[in-house]
């Protein structure tokens, strides 16, 4: 699950934090990204991948002494997803333990350097300047395509859908283009097929949006590399 995929990256690579406040809000962030997804869709979707990619052998993690960090972060997200999720003291172990992580001892070349607001600062410039500054801070480890994904997901409803028909707009586009410059009937049925899927008319909810903007992104970055 490509939402999955992204909160298990942003917590095991993102720079800690200097303060604790802003690690919260780091973590609310990410697991707000599950709204809508349920638990067991969660399971079905890990159990599909194993089988087609490793032939349902069982996984291991390989990050050695991220065993532990991964099951408290498999923990929160089980506790955002399933709707009677009664392990609070489970929850709240996988939250502190979490939390410590983010705020844990490093030097200061390795730490976060983002800012928290001040609330005595009334330019508006000044703020919004502020917040895409602290955005690319927190999310330094990603990369430009994938930070414009996620700056989408954290967005509100009406930012999802402008970037979804801006999205839909460049595949477009994109395609045209491949099928132009192909010469093989297959590819061109091909790119014909997603041409009028992605024709078709739309209406975007609070909860498609997110899957929308995440296929068209993996669609984007597909055509391109064909």
């Amino acid at each position: 699950m490509f939402k999955q995929h992204f909160i298990f990256k942003n917590f095991e690579d993102c720079k800690p934090f200097t303060k604790e406040r802003l690690a919260e809000r780091f973590i609310n962030q990410n697991l707000n990204i599950l709204r809508g997804i349920k638990w067991q869709d969660v399971i079905s979707e890990n159990k599909r991948l194993r089988i087609s990619l490793l032939e349902n052998s069982h996984v291991e993690s390989s990050g050695g002494n991220k065993d532990e960090l991964f099951n408290h972060i498999h923990t929160l997200i089980e506790s955002v997803t399933k709707q009677n999720f009664s392990n609070i003291a489970a929850e709240q172990e996988a939250y502190e333990y979490l939390l410590e992580y983010l705020t844990r001892p490093v030097s200061e070349k390795e730490a976060s350097r983002e800012r928290a607001d001040n609330p005595d600062l009334k330019n508006w410039q000044f703020i919004t300047k502020l917040a895409v500054n602290n955005f690319n801070e927190r999310y330094s480890h990603l990369n430009e395509e994938e930070k414009k994904v996620i700056g989408m997901l954290l967005a509100d409803d009406n930012k999802k859908v402008n970037y979804i028909e801006d999205l839909k707009k460049e595949n477009l586009e994109l395609i045209d283009k491949l099928i132009k410059e192909a010469k093989e009937i297959e590819r061109i049925k091909i790119l014909e097929g997603f041409k009028n899927k992605l024709s078709q008319s739309r209406t975007y909810d609070s909860f498609s949006a997110d899957d929308f903007i995440i296929s068209y992104s993996e669609l984007k970055n597909n055509l391109n590399n064909m």
